[in-house]
């Protein structure tokens, strides 16, 4: 776990901790306000109305053409490994019933946030962790490299199992987010990959009550994948959607991008969905090894995530202590 921390500052009531690889954003929430209070002016403040007409924040890059790059850029690997995924611990039958489409229907969810006047969304799952409490989405979703702000104050929340508007298992604030220094510096996209703490809502951990995903580092390539998310392009992005196939190398040129492409019509609101290898379509659990990332403009039905290699594997083992 990396501990080297270099500075800490407060940026628009952002704690923003930056270490030698990481880089970490708190949660505001005023002294005088519960736990229980703060979760129930989010899950309030996301009506059904706000959620049906949040906008997705997806990425199109423009076309790149000669592709030349096939080494591994700046993105270390290893030798494979893995975390495997969770039942919930949660004593409630309905809530440990597996529907027909399996577990991803749970650990899959929306997250929502606000930025100004605007409404954005995008996908995420829960995944394994220490604190159960974690879950994967894409680092568009919790950082804009571009006006170099966080969204965890602007009402950030995850929804598991969110289905039309309706909120099954809740609504779960965020109370920690954490992504890699290339992502905050220069948006490199071998490294669009966040990992979010989330706060309990009745004392319970998302994970105890939903279960969770595995993850899965250094993994073989061109294996075949189950994607899942929230595509508006399909039924408006009001239910989960998924597609599979098997991973090839991305088309994408730019800084030594070394991440895979998977055959997939989803399309905005699947950012951040689980990429889930080994996957098992009688419980719905698997391996997340990536996560939806961005599109190319002339490479249609192309969804491109970033390799899950030692990189973001050191990512996730100092999140799954948040």
């Amino acid at each position: 776990m990396f501990i080297q921390v270099l500075f800490i500052c407060l940026l628009s009531n952002v704690l923003l901790t930056v270490s030698a690889e990481n880089a970490y954003a708190e949660v505001f929430r005023p002294r005088l306000l519960s736990l229980d209070n703060y979760n129930e002016q989010l899950d309030k403040y996301w009506t059904p109305e706000r959620l049906k007409g949040a906008k997705t924040l997806d990425i199109t890059l423009p076309s790149l053409e000669n592709k030349t790059t096939s080494g591994n850029g700046n993105v270390s690997t290893g030798p494979p490994s893995s975390v495997p995924g969770s039942l919930p611990s949660d004593n409630s039958a309905i809530i440990k019933a597996i529907s027909a489409t399996g577990r991803q229907v749970t650990t899959t969810g929306r997250v929502f946030w606000q930025t100004g006047e605007s409404l954005w969304s995008c996908s995420a799952s829960v995944v394994s962790s220490n604190s159960n409490d974690l879950i994967v989405t894409a680092g568009h979703c919790v950082y804009d490299t571009t006006e170099k702000e966080w969204f965890i104050n602007n009402n950030w929340v995850f929804i598991p199992a969110y289905s039309n508007g309706n909120k099954p298992y809740g609504t779960w604030g965020a109370r920690r987010m954490m992504v890699q220094q290339p992502w905050i510096s220069s948006a490199d996209y071998n490294y669009d990959v966040a990992f979010v703490a989330l706060g309990t809502v009745n004392q319970k951990h998302i994970q105890t009550v939903v279960g969770s995903q595995g993850i899965g580092f250094n993994q073989p390539r061109s294996a075949y994948i189950y994607s899942f998310g929230y595509p508006v392009n399909i039924d408006s992005g009001d239910y989960l959607e998924s597609c599979s196939g098997t991973t090839q190398q991305s088309q994408y040129t730019q800084s030594e991008y070394v991440g895979q492409a998977l055959p997939c019509d989803m399309g905005h609101g699947c950012s951040g969905g689980p990429w889930l290898q080994n996957f098992n379509t009688a419980t719905g659990i698997g391996y997340i090894t990536s996560v939806n990332s961005f599109t190319i403009t002339n490479v249609p039905n192309v969804m491109n995530g970033p390799y899950f290699g030692s990189n973001i594997e050191s990512l996730y083992y100092e999140a799954t202590f948040m």
